[in-house]
């Protein structure tokens, strides 16, 4: 027994230097936390688990039914950027005001509480080139709770300098010096604003070089030239001023990625319901399949795959006549 108990506040100890790391590292995951259970459930209240945008896991907070469904909420609380409490429960018809119920469909018929917390990182700007513009921009964006980010070089413009595009934005003020490598890069990181500050002659030829290179005129919509509001200041402190207004605006108006933005945004995967149990399963992370008549059914768990094998006609019945 105390041996598992040091296992656990091991485990425990583990995931909070974990947490701290990534928060540190400004990148976006969502931490799951068990906070209270209902006999009997394999989790137990303490147990931790990160979940990242990819909706890989790091950590346990149970298996069967809770590890599917936590995944599934951190991912949609990463969209929301909001916190929320789920319950995992047989019991569904009580609600609670605050309280996302769902469904526990295992055999052991617990109930686990879980809260579910994402973190994300500061909005990031990235000033790329050696200019007047970048130097007052490099300025005034950390006061306004920005994370820099200063390119001198596109290759220095990478996935681990940018780990959470959604929130990125981008100014190109190199005045010639790499500006189509620049854009080119911005808008195939998927971010939401790419500025170039450029003379209208020049943004045209940025943009028709960028053409020549097959981006789409959809992908390139992105790209604001000339950049800024016109807030009626001029020179170089003038036009800094009117680039961080307009990223300032937009980003505050960001909300959960819609079809069509970038595969990096956080979003939930398709899911499939248990054609047994009734439990919605992930289609992408699912480890239990069955072909029926040319489809696919997924399941929780190998017990209910065995299960619909043995009267597959049964439950396909069940499940059209329940639609």
């Amino acid at each position: 027994m105390l041996r598992k108990e040091s296992n656990f506040l091991a485990r425990r100890a583990e995931s909070l230097r974990r947490v701290g790391d990534l928060a540190g590292g400004e990148r976006p995951f969502a931490l799951v936390t068990v906070v209270r259970t209902e006999p009997a459930t394999s989790a137990r209240v303490g147990d931790r688990a990160v979940v990242h945008p990819n909706g890989t896991i790091e950590g346990w907070v149970g298996g069967g039914c809770i590890g599917p469904t936590a995944r599934r909420e951190a991912l949609a609380a990463l969209e929301e950027g909001e916190p929320r409490f789920v319950r995992i429960t047989p019991d569904t018809a009580a609600t609670q005001p605050g309280v996302r119920t769902t469904r526990m469909t295992c055999a052991s018929e617990g109930t686990a509480d879980l809260y579910v917390e994402p973190f994300l990182p500061r909005p990031t700007l990235v000033v790329a080139g050696d200019s007047p513009v970048a130097a007052t921009l490099a300025a005034i964006a950390p006061p306004l709770g920005f994370r820099l980010v200063r390119v001198d070089d596109i290759a220095e413009l990478t996935t681990e300098a940018v780990p959470y595009p959604r929130d990125t934005w981008m100014v190109v003020a190199s005045f010639g010096g790499f500006d189509e490598n620049a854009v080119e890069a911005g808008v195939k990181l998927g971010l939401p604003y790419v500025g170039l500050v450029a003379s209208a002659r020049r943004a045209g030829r940025v943009l028709g070089e960028l053409r020549n290179r097959e981006l789409e005129d959809g992908a390139l919509s992105v790209v604001r030239s000339p950049a800024g509001l016109p807030v009626g200041a001029g020179g170089q402190e003038g036009i800094s001023l009117s680039i961080m207004a307009e990223i300032f605006s937009l980003h505050t108006k960001l909300r959960p990625p819609a079809a069509g933005e970038p595969e990096d945004a956080p979003r939930r995967s398709p899911e499939a319901v248990d054609p047994v149990c009734g439990m919605s399963v992930e289609t992408a992370a699912a480890r239990h399949t069955s072909e029926h008549d040319g489809e696919t059914h997924y399941f929780c768990c190998s017990g209910c795959k065995q299960t619909f094998e043995k009267e597959p006609e049964r439950y396909v019945r069940a499940a059209v006549s329940a639609r």
